[in-house]
C-alpha cells in the first residue's frame, strides 16, 4: 500500500506525515524518525528528530488530533548522552561514511581528515553524523576524534595547512624512507607544525605528529582566502582528475561518484555544492540549453537522467560539468573520471550522455562558501 494511502487508513500516521514533510523534506540533510503507535487508550510517539519545535509540533498535533493520551517519547538530536562532547574531526585521510551502521552497508559520502562533523547519536561503534554540507550518515568512531565546542574552536583557530597535491605522505621523520603516518589527498587539514626545509612539521587533529612534504601542501588562511571560482581555475582542477576510478559515494582522487567529483573541483575553489546530483541541480541559475548550447559557459553544471512528463517527475541521476567544444567532464560508471563529447563527429562523443541531458545550472557566483 502506498505511504498516502496507509496514512490516511492511520490517523495517527497521518498526523505526522505533514510534519515529516515540513521538517524532513530531505531525509540525507534532515531528521524526522518518528512513529507512533496505539497503547489501549494512549498513544506513544517515539524516535529521533533534530529540532526541539519538531518535537514540540508532534506532541501539540497528536493531542490536537485526540487520539487518547500522548506519551513522549522523542529524542532531540544530537543525543543528550552526549553532554557537551558533540562534535568531532576526522582522523584519517578518507573517512567512509555509510548509509547504516555496518561496514557492509552502501558508502554514502566521504569526510576529508580535519573536517569538523557534529556528533547526533550512536549505535555499537558507530556515530550517525552531520558534516558541514549537512550530510547525514554513519561513521566508525575509530576514526573520529570527538571534542567539545571549545574544542572545534581551538582546531579551527589553530595554524593550519591544506593539502594541495594530489596525493601525500605524512611520515615520522623528515625522510622519504621513514614510515608512514598518514597518507593525505587533496583538502586534507593538518595542524601546521612549521617549515623543516623543504618538509613541514605537521599534526593530525588527534595528535600524531610528522612530517609532509612542503610542496604537497600550503597555509590553510592563505589558501582559502586566495580561492576564486572562475571557469579557468574549475577547469583546471576538473581535469587534474581524469583517469580516477569510479566510486558510488567516494569524493577523493582514491574514486569519485559523479557529484562527489564535482563537488570536490568546486571545493578546491572555494565553494560548497550539495552533495548529491539531485541536490546540485537547485544550486545556482537555470541556464537553457537551446539553441545548439550556446547560452552555455565553461564551468556551467548538467544534469541527465530523465525529464518530467506528465506521467512521471523529472528524475536527475547524472551531473558534469560543461567544458568548451560540446564537452562535458564527468566521474561516469565504469569509465570514471572522463570527458565526452555532445558533437556526433568526434571520437569521444556519447550517445548516452547526449539523448539523457535534461538542464544545465550556472553555479559559479552564486554558490555559499566552503565552511572550515
Amino acid at each position: 500500500m502506498p505511504a498516502a494511502a496507509a496514512a490516511q487508513d492511520d490517523p495517527c500516521k497521518a498526523v505526522l506525515a505533514p510534519l515529516r514533510a515540513r521538517y524532513a523534506p530531505d531525509r540525507r540533510v534532515a531528521v524526522f524518525d518518528v512513529t507512533c503507535a496505539r497503547q489501549g487508550e494512549q498513544v506513544v510517539v517515539r524516535g529521533d528528530v533534530d529540532q526541539a519545535s519538531a518535537r514540540r509540533d508532534v506532541v501539540a498535533a497528536m493531542e490536537a488530533a485526540k487520539l487518547g493520551a500522548v506519551v513522549d517519547s522523542i529524542r532531540v538530536l544530537p543525543d543528550p548522552a552526549f553532554a557537551d562532547t558533540t562534535f568531532g574531526i576526522v582522523t584519517v585521510s578518507v573517512g567512509h561514511v555509510r548509509s547504516n551502521p555496518a561496514q557492509s552497508a552502501e558508502l554514502s559520502t566521504e569526510v576529508m581528515m580535519g573536517m569538523v562533523l557534529t556528533i547526533l547519536k550512536r549505535q555499537g561503534d558507530w556515530y550517525f553524523v552531520q558534516s558541514a554540507d549537512r550530510y547525514l550518515g554513519w561513521l566508525e568512531g575509530r576514526v573520529i576524534h570527538f571534542t567539545t565546542q571549545a574544542g572545534v574552536e581551538a582546531w579551527v583557530n589553530a595554524p593550519r595547512v591544506v593539502v594541495t597535491g594530489a596525493f601525500g605522505v605524512m611520515r615520522t621523520k623528515p625522510d622519504t624512507t621513514s614510515l608512514p603516518v598518514s597518507d593525505a589527498v587533496p583538502l586534507v587539514l593538518f595542524k601546521d607544525g612549521g617549515v623543516r626545509g623543504r618538509w613541514r612539521a605537521v599534526e593530525t587533529p588527534d595528535g600524531r605528529k610528522g612530517f609532509i612534504e612542503n610542496r604537497l601542501v600550503a597555509g590553510y588562511a592563505t589558501w582559502k582566502a586566495s580561492r576564486h571560482l572562475t571557469a579557468e581555475n574549475v577547469e583546471r582542477d576538473a581535469k587534474r582528475f581524469v583517469g580516477v576510478p569510479y566510486l558510488w559515494g567516494g569524493t577523493s582522487p582514491k574514486g569519485m561518484d559523479c557529484s562527489g567529483f564535482t563537488k570536490t573541483v568546486f571545493r578546491l575553489n572555494g565553494v560548497e555544492l550539495n552533495r548529491d546530483a539531485n541536490q546540485q541541480a537547485t544550486m545556482g541559475a537555470e541556464v537553457s540549453l537551446a539553441d545548439d548550447f550556446t547560452h552555455l559557459a565553461k564551468g556551467d553544471l548538467l544534469f541527465f537522467g530523465t525529464k518530467a512528463t506528465a506521467e512521471r517527475a523529472e528524475r536527475i541521476t547524472h551531473v558534469g560539468i560543461w567544458l568548451p567544444g560540446k564537452q562535458v567532464i564527468s566521474s561516469r560508471g565504469g569509465y570514471g573520471v572522463r570527458i565526452d563529447s555532445f558533437d556526433k563527429t568526434a571520437p569521444n562523443f556519447s550517445d548516452e550522455l547526449n539523448n539523457s541531458l535534461v538542464r544545465a545550472r550556472r553555479v559559479i557566483g552564486s554558490a555559499r562558501p566552503v565552511q572550515p
